[in-house]
């Protein structure tokens, strides 16, 4: 299986690669401007931003499959720019979905749980979408965006944490960075989620790949935290002080954008109609401390280590 990878050096994209060679699959990783170095898998520098990239990225490539990580997730910098939001989360997007349907290739594009405005979850596919910050409005944007240039494509919406290859750049990583090192820090009692596991997004992903599902599907961990008791249950898991995580609101701290209340998901469409796995909350987590500690986090780092000069 020919699979490409955009956003490779990122959070998802990372993990996404990573499974991808442990499945077999024949990679190609791309990202703007990190070199991506791994055993088995090509990696191709492209912005995709640029007109006529992606649909040359494809015909370069020839993949079966895409995975679209590419995106802009800073959440209070699309707040501050939103053309640099619609730019990636909306164009970009739409780029790759049209070079995806030209070239026959399956596409699973990924959206977030922020297209909701917080109201009662957890919420299904079919519930009705109202973002009240740029950013959930550019992803939104993107979901139409893909679904119009490519009807076949799958849109997945989610909330994921994991082991990256910066560090720290997951919510888990962040309470983890600031337990480990005994600073205090802030977790939100007003902002319900249903955090997956990197790990098992990647798989459940590829099961929508394989069953060649299309329009919009939802993967969350089963069960839903507060992003404070999120962090309790990584101080808990990691044998480390969950005193030094502050309940507070998320009003108080000063955020730029405004943050949706209640973002938790129904997966239930995606378990019941693809088979896919989606375990409990308290199972991911301690699944992300057993692959720390059989060296997966290193496996990342080394993904984007400078190439060798000859």
């Amino acid at each position: 299986m020919r699979i490409l990878i955009t956003g490779a050096s990122g959070l998802l994209g990372s993990n996404v690669l990573l499974a991808s060679i442990d499945a077999g699959y024949h990679v190609t990783a791309t990202s703007h401007s990190r070199p991506i170095r791994a055993s088995g898998a090509q990696w191709k520098a492209a912005d995709l931003t640029v007109e006529g990239a992606a649909a040359q990225l494809l015909d370069d490539t020839q993949p079966e499959w895409v995975v679209h990580c590419a995106a802009a997730t800073d959440v209070d910098r699309c707040e501050q720019d939103p053309d640099w939001a619609f730019a990636l989360n909306r164009d970009m997007a739409a780029a790759v979905a049209a070079a995806a349907g030209d070239a026959g290739a399956s596409m699973v594009h990924i959206s977030t749980d922020a297209v909701f405005d917080g109201g009662p979850g957890p919420h299904r596919e079919i519930d009705p979408t109202n973002p009240i910050n740029k950013y959930g409005e550019s992803k939104l944007s993107g979901e139409r965006a893909v679904l119009a240039a490519n009807p076949g494509a799958a849109v997945v919406r989610t909330n994921f944490y994991g082991w990256s290859p910066n560090g720290r750049t997951s919510l888990a990583e962040w309470f983890l960075g600031n337990l480990r090192a005994g600073e205090p820090c802030n977790g939100f009692t007003d902002i319900r989620f249903s955090p997956l596991l990197v790990n098992d997004l990647a798989q459940a992903l590829f099961r929508i790949l394989q069953g060649g599902a299309s329009g919009i599907w939802h993967l969350g961990c089963t069960g839903q935290f507060s992003k404070y008791e999120f962090g309790v249950r990584i101080a808990e898991v990691f044998d480390l002080d969950p005193n030094l995580i502050a309940p507070v609101e998320s009003h108080t701290v000063g955020l730029r954008a405004k943050r949706p209340k209640d973002l938790s998901l129904d997966s239930d469409k995606a378990v019941q109609e693809l088979e896919i796995d989606l375990p409990p909350c308290d199972e991911g987590i301690r699944r992300f401390s057993v692959l720390e500690q059989g060296g997966y986090s290193d496996r990342l780092e080394n993904l984007l280590a400078e190439p060798s000069r000859p």
